[in-house]
């Protein structure tokens, strides 16, 4: 235990009876031993809470507060944060899980007082756990220099929140989980602020589970073509701060950061249009064809093409993206690799 520093494991769950069993269980699991699990249950309404409390460790906490919703999970977070004794803090929601060597991997690198944030892949699964995607697809973080980190976090938000450990100290001295009034997320801005603290080592590990399932209320808002559009504006702003106060120096420009983001959000409107067809709502996918169409890059112009075709010719086209073995609407919503993927496309020096 000496060699182990305690690490606090902030798990926030809110309607998860079906999977948080598979959460707590895969923390039990560790090879690592020193560790305490907060648990806050954001008033949920089916049985979520009744399955934590069959759980009798003595290092799982559990507080239930009435709901306060995602557009304030970081005084969830910052809740929890605030009840934590470790040094080391990890996040694993309530709906994903752990490989059982997670911690035993990660805790050691924090003996270098310089990092204060480790990361590395996570297994996409299905609902029933089963991974079916390894993101980031191509693990090319490494050899980094501390500003190469930086830049290729800001153009990607490739950092899965089941994979990351952070100093608690520094969590405190940036003043907690970070949000943005119009992301329901506090993992990327979060990230971003530590990063100008120390440095952020990538490691080349599966340290997370990430589930993909239909109660999803994030994976959901995420893909709206106005979120895509408001989340331009915190790695617009943290370039800024980097730049003005003179931390570290990043080759990057705002412009070059926006046309990434405007791709995005053409890549929402595009998804939108093909939800659209499904509704028979020809005029509505048109207008959305148009608009990914004009914003977006060659590979999405041309599925715009199609779609707009389809829409001309009332049909949906989700046979055809079967057929080429694409994302299928159900598949789609929230993709941590779509923004990397555009960053390649449009900005090939990357």
């Amino acid at each position: 235990m000496q060699d182990q520093p305690l690490v606090s494991i902030i798990t926030p769950t809110y309607n998860h009876e079906q999977f948080i069993g598979q959460c707590i269980e895969s923390v039990l699991a560790q090879t690592y031993t020193n560790w305490e699990q907060i648990i806050i249950n954001d008033g949920s309404t089916d049985k979520t809470s009744e399955v934590i409390k069959t759980y009798n460790d003595r290092r799982i906490r559990y507080i239930y507060q009435e709901n306060v919703g995602i557009w304030k999970l970081n005084e969830t977070y910052n809740k929890a944060l605030a009840l934590a004794n470790g040094e080391l803090i990890a996040v694993l929601e309530g709906d994903d899980f752990w490989p059982p060597d997670k911690l035993d991997v990660q805790a050691p690198y924090f003996v270098n007082r310089n990092v204060v944030l480790t990361f590395g892949k996570l297994n996409e699964t299905n609902t029933n756990g089963c991974a079916i995607a390894t993101h980031p697809r191509n693990w090319n973080w490494f050899p980094q220099e501390r500003s190469d980190v930086i830049e290729k976090l800001i153009l990607s938000n490739s950092i899965g929140a089941c994979t990351a450990m952070c100093r608690k100290s520094t969590l405190y001295e940036i003043g907690g989980f970070q949000q943005h009034p119009s992301l329901p997320a506090v993992d990327y801005p979060t990230w971003l602020e530590l990063s100008l603290k120390g440095d952020l080592l990538p490691i080349d590990h599966i340290l997370g589970c990430w589930r993909r399932h239909d109660g999803q209320i994030t994976d959901r808002i995420m893909v709206k073509p106005q979120i895509a559009e408001n989340r331009s504006e915190i790695p617009i702003n943290f370039l800024d701060k980097v730049k003005r106060e003179q931390i570290y120096s990043i080759n990057l420009t705002s412009s070059e950061i926006q046309s990434i983001y405007d791709n995005d959000k053409a890549y929402a409107y595009f998804f939108l249009g093909r939800e659209e067809l499904t509704k028979n709502n020809w005029p509505e996918a048109r207008k959305n064809f148009n608009y990914s169409l004009n914003k977006g890059n060659c590979i999405l112009r041309l599925g715009s093409l199609v779609g707009l075709l389809c829409a001309l010719t009332r049909t949906d086209m989700e046979w055809m993206v079967k057929l080429f073995h694409k994302l299928t609407l159900s598949n789609v919503k929230y993709n941590p690799d779509i923004r990397l993927q555009n960053q390649k496309q449009e900005n090939p020096r990357h």
